[in-house]
């Protein structure tokens, strides 16, 4: 197992309301930064009708060699539409329903 960096993101959809919109997974916290500015300067001047934003704070976790290869092949990260988050989950953001407890 190696270890990347996870971001998750929410997607926000002018009225209907917010929602888990995957994880992003880098190498380095330098990556997972650059990754988020390049998203944002890509962004409109206006906010648009529907976006995805990051969401919660980034937290590391240990996934497999095949897709740490795909990590590490891409430029500063890759994005993972899938809301079942890879590790601990994180300490805040969205939690995947099988994980949180009431």
């Amino acid at each position: 197992m190696t270890t990347v960096v996870v971001q998750k993101w929410e997607e926000s959809e002018r009225g209907w309301s917010v929602r888990p919109d995957g994880y992003s997974l880098h190498l380095t916290e330098a990556d997972r930064k650059a990754y988020v500015d390049s998203y944002w300067k890509a962004m409109p001047d206006q906010v648009p009708d529907e976006y995805s934003r990051p969401s919660g704070a980034p937290y590391t976790a240990d996934v497999e060699e095949d897709t740490y290869n795909l990590v590490a092949t891409s430029e500063q990260g890759v994005r993972i539409y899938d809301n079942t988050y890879p590790g601990s989950e994180g300490t805040d953001g969205w939690k995947h329903p099988a994980t949180v407890h009431g």
